[in-house]
């Protein structure tokens, strides 16, 4: 082995996780909650939400009840449970990518061409920092005709987009600056081969980071809007809309099992995509790499 290559990005977070029982038990357990919520919910039937049986309305678990036992309509638990997941995931991972690559191209623009680029684009974002979210959330689900799926993801992408931007313009500003990217510019380098020739593979590894636990909290802001009735529309399942059923007190008190396997997997999906994190930031920070 030659002692003086120097790691893979990839390689040195394989390191990571290996150094990392808990990283790795994480990415097990995230893994099988995707595997359960994409592969077998989306064998659950999209009408099986609106069936109604009544003679199996509010029946606790076991007995022939099920895993999770049955919910108002009389429907199976735990299938609303994986179809609440995979709506739930599904668009956190939509908002995650969307919101990243806006992010990371207005961030990537602004720290590299800086002066009135960079003061344009840092005005607008200030902007967006500035809006309280969930007052703009309440205020376009009451003037917005119609409030869907889409809409919602759409509003949460305008509202997200500017953290990774803010996050990645610094770090670039920081890159540009450098001796290495002044050179090239000083001998003619046109700015497109710079860009990804060597300011992106130098700035990549905290956006991964970013992707990553941005993840983690867009699913709690889907959750948190939906359980106040401001984020999915009434009639889609997801995570937030189980949790939700614990504003009725006599569910919170005596049927535990419509409500409270939502909120177990929420944390538990949050602590793995943190627990994952980690293990990368390790991976990306000299200063924090497990050796």
């Amino acid at each position: 082995m030659d002692i003086n290559k120097v790691p893979s990005m990839w390689t040195l977070i394989v390191q990571q996780f290996k150094k990392d029982p808990f990283a790795i038990l994480c990415l097990i357990v995230f893994i099988t909650v995707l595997f359960a919520s994409f592969v077998v919910g989306n064998m659950v039937d999209e009408d099986y939400i609106t069936r109604m049986v009544f003679a199996r309305r509010n029946l606790p678990p076991g007995g022939g009840n099920g895993l999770l036992g049955t919910d108002e309509g009389g429907r199976d638990m735990l299938r609303m449970l994986l179809l609440s997941a995979r709506n739930s995931l599904a668009l956190a991972m939509i908002v995650t990518i969307a919101t990243f690559t806006i992010g990371f191209t207005v961030g990537l623009i602004a720290g590299f061409y800086g002066e009135y680029v960079d003061m344009f684009i840092l005005r607008i974002i200030d902007f967006f920092v500035m809006v309280p979210n969930l007052m703009v959330i309440i205020a376009m689900n009451a003037i917005l005709p119609r409030w869907d799926t889409p809409t919602f993801a759409m509003v949460m992408i305008a509202l997200g987009w500017f953290t990774g931007a803010r996050l990645l313009r610094a770090r670039v500003l920081q890159e540009s600056a450098k001796d290495y990217i002044l050179a090239s510019k000083t001998l003619g380098t046109p700015n497109y081969k710079i860009i990804f020739k060597k300011v992106l593979p130098n700035v990549m590894s905290i956006m991964m980071v970013q992707f990553i636990l941005g993840m983690a909290g867009n699913i709690g802001f889907e959750t948190g809007l939906t359980v106040i009735g401001y984020g999915l529309p009434f009639g889609t399942p997801s995570l937030g809309r189980l949790i939700s059923l614990a504003r009725d007190p006599i569910v919170m008190l005596h049927r535990q099992w419509q409500w409270l396997p939502a909120a177990i997997l929420i944390v538990v999906v949050t602590i793995c995509i943190y627990g994952i994190g980690n293990a990368v930031r390790r991976a990306v920070n000299p200063r924090q790499r497990r050796h």
